[in-house]
C-alpha cells in the first residue's frame, strides 16, 4: 500500500446519521392519498427504540439461559410451543414500541378522536380492518430512507 505525505482529508459521516424521529404520512389503501395522518416513529438511536432493543434482548438471553441449563442438567428440551396470536401481538409490539406519538384520527364519524397511547396503537394494528396502517408502518420502519436526514438525502 502506498502511503501519502499529504494530511488526508476527513470523510464527514455526520449528514448520515440517521434522525431522531421521522414522520409516517399514512396513506389511502389503493389510491394512495394522503390521509392527513400522521404517525411519528422513534429513529434507531432513539431513547424508545434502545429501550425496546435491550428490553427484547435480556429476554432472549433469558431464555438461552434456561435453554443451557436445561441441557448442561440432562433435561429433555421441549420447544417453546408459539402460538400465533402472541406471535402476532408480539410483531406489533415490536412496531408500536417504537411510536412517539400521532395525530388524533377518527376510527368512523361517530367515535371520539383517537388519542395515541401504546394500548390504542396496539389494538389498531391488531384490528384486521386497519391492516393497511400496519403494514405501511412496517414498511416505513425498513425503508433506509426513513430517518435519513435531509442533507444526506441528496
Amino acid at each position: 500500500m502506498k502511503t501519502q505525505d499529504t494530511a488526508a482529508v476527513a470523510v464527514d459521516l455526520s449528514a448520515f446519521q440517521p434522525a431522531d424521529v421521522d414522520v409516517l404520512m399514512v396513506l389511502q389503501p389503493g389510491s394512495g392519498q394522503p390521509t392527513g395522518w400522521a404517525i411519528t416513529f422513534a429513529g434507531p438511536s432513539h431513547d424508545k427504540t434502545l429501550a425496546w432493543a435491550n428490553a427484547n434482548a435480556r429476554e432472549e438471553l433469558r431464555k438461552q439461559s434456561l435453554l443451557e441449563a436445561q441441557m448442561r442438567n440432562g433435561r429433555k428440551i421441549k420447544p417453546e410451543e408459539t402460538d400465533v396470536e402472541q406471535v402476532r401481538r408480539e410483531n406489533v409490539a415490536r412496531v408500536v414500541a417504537r411510536i412517539v406519538d400521532w395525530t388524533p384520527v377518527r376510527l368512523d364519524p361517530a367515535s371520539p378522536p383517537l388519542i395515541f397511547s401504546e394500548k390504542a396503537a396496539t389494538e389498531l394494528f391488531l384490528d384486521p380492518r386497519f391492516g393497511w396502517v400496519y403494514l405501511q408502518a412496517l414498511e416505513f420502519l425498513n425503508d433506509e430512507r426513513s430517518f435519513t436526514k435531509a442533507s444526506a438525502k441528496s
